[in-house]
């Protein structure tokens, strides 16, 4: 969804600028006059300011412009895929049915969440009043946007610890807003939803057509569960999509580690090869190229204080130069922690993030920090210990709806573990 605001001389003026723009399939969320402010305010000519948004589905625009005709134009149920398909497909691909059962929630949840957070805030002030009988109302902390429902949304983002400048930029479309505005709620609704799911799309994944062989290198600070998300993907790419893996592990610092993958490779009937150094890494590598589909290499845990453990690393990517590769780290690492490890292997090279231990995690804002403020995409996730169930590509809806409260009860989706959809 697009969401743009127009200033002009009057309606008329502004909507062929508009239609032209956004085309026909273009919804008015809001049409108000401008405030004249200042003394020369009164000299100035009158001016209005109309919010606009576009919707790239039609069917679904359609729904929202007309509710009461949901029943004859949704579409057939269809059949859950597996949890293969979930690894290989983008969430950007959902189709409009997927919307329109997430949005479907979404309206009667906000109403839920909405109620709960008044009460609790209620609560909150009643208490304060109770304690500090004498506080001046002007401490007050002032909201921070004039709409209620945006205000909403944006302290839910702060409870499920979004930085500010985050939920700012998320709501960056919608500050102007205010309880003047005859905004339909599902709109609003839709607007937020999607600027986070926009801002999670677009991770590179595991190719998982055969063809020229595929070289994909997994690093990351040590106990984050790298060898286990290691374990995970080769299972689902041998098991689900039939194909040949090869795996490669210079993670010789942990002679557990090596153990670990090489259990998992006996049971899968997996070819493994252990590297000392980056010459063995490129005879190793041509080795099982020949052979397999998909080679996985497995790196030892680098601290990212430790200068000399990451120059290591970098002279074992240059012996990989065409390689997909994956950041592993954990949701429940501090943020500040977090911005250095990412920063740090930033400088080393290019790449996609793994979070691992959603399970683990009160909330879920970490993961869309980072996302945000770092410019990196979220491609897998893992939420447990189960092999291969707990991981699946990333899914930008569950992690929305977490951020806005608007999930089933008090915990986010992958709170329970275990429970992949």
């Amino acid at each position: 969804m697009k969401v743009k605001r127009y200033e002009g001389k009057s309606e008329a003026v502004l909507m062929p600028i508009i239609m032209e723009e956004m085309g026909e399939g273009v919804t008015i969320i809001s049409v108000k006059q401008k405030p004249k402010t200042g003394f020369f305010g009164f000299f100035r000519k009158p001016s209005v300011i109309i919010t606009a948004a576009c919707e790239d589905d039609a069917e679904f625009m359609n729904l929202l412009n007309n509710p009461d005709t949901k029943q004859k134009t949704a579409p057939p149920l269809v059949e859950r895929k597996p949890l293969s398909a979930d690894l290989v497909e983008s969430s950007a691909a959902s189709g409009s049915a997927a919307i329109e059962e997430s949005m479907t929630m979404l309206l009667k949840e906000a109403r839920k969440a909405a109620n709960q957070i008044e009460q609790e805030e209620s609560s909150k002030r009643s208490k304060s009043q109770i304690e500090t009988p004498n506080q001046n109302k002007s401490s007050v902390e002032e909201n921070k946007y004039n709409h209620s429902m945006v205000q909403l949304f944006y302290d839910t983002m702060l409870a499920q610890e979004v930085l500010p400048e985050v939920a700012a930029h998320i709501l960056r479309d919608l500050e102007h807003m205010d309880e003047s505005d005859q905004i339909d709620v599902r709109l609003l609704v839709k607007a937020v939803y999607c600027s986070i799911v926009d801002m999670l799309k677009g991770p590179t994944l595991i190719d998982t057509n055969k063809g020229e062989a595929q070289t994909v290198v997994f690093m990351g600070p040590t106990g984050v569960g790298k060898t286990t998300t290691i374990a995970k993907l080769s299972s689902i790419l041998t098991l689900k999509h039939g194909l040949r893996i090869g795996l490669i592990t210079a993670d010789t610092y942990r002679i557990a580690a090596v153990e670990q993958l090489r259990t998992y490779a006996e049971i899968l009937g997996l070819d493994i090869r252990v590297v000392y150094n980056p010459e063995e890494m490129k005879e190793q590598l041509r080795a099982l190229r020949a052979k397999n589909d998909i080679v996985l290499i497995d790196t030892a845990g680098r601290s990212h204080k430790n200068t000399e453990s990451i120059g290591e690393l970098k002279e074992l990517l240059d012996a990989i130069p065409d390689s997909k590769r994956y950041l592993v780290v954990s949701v429940t690492t501090r943020y500040k922690d977090l911005c250095k490890i990412v920063n740090v292997f930033d400088m080393q090279t290019d790449f996609n993030l793994i979070f691992t231990k959603l399970d683990e995690a009160e909330t879920l804002g970490s993961l869309m920090n980072i996302c945000c403020l770092a410019g990196k995409k979220a491609a897998y996730v893992t939420f447990g210990q189960n092999v291969p169930d707990d991981l699946e590509a990333i899914k930008p809806d569950k992690i929305a709806k977490s951020l806005l409260g608007l999930t089933e009860g008090e915990s986010h989706p992958y709170s329970e573990g275990g429970q992949p959809s």
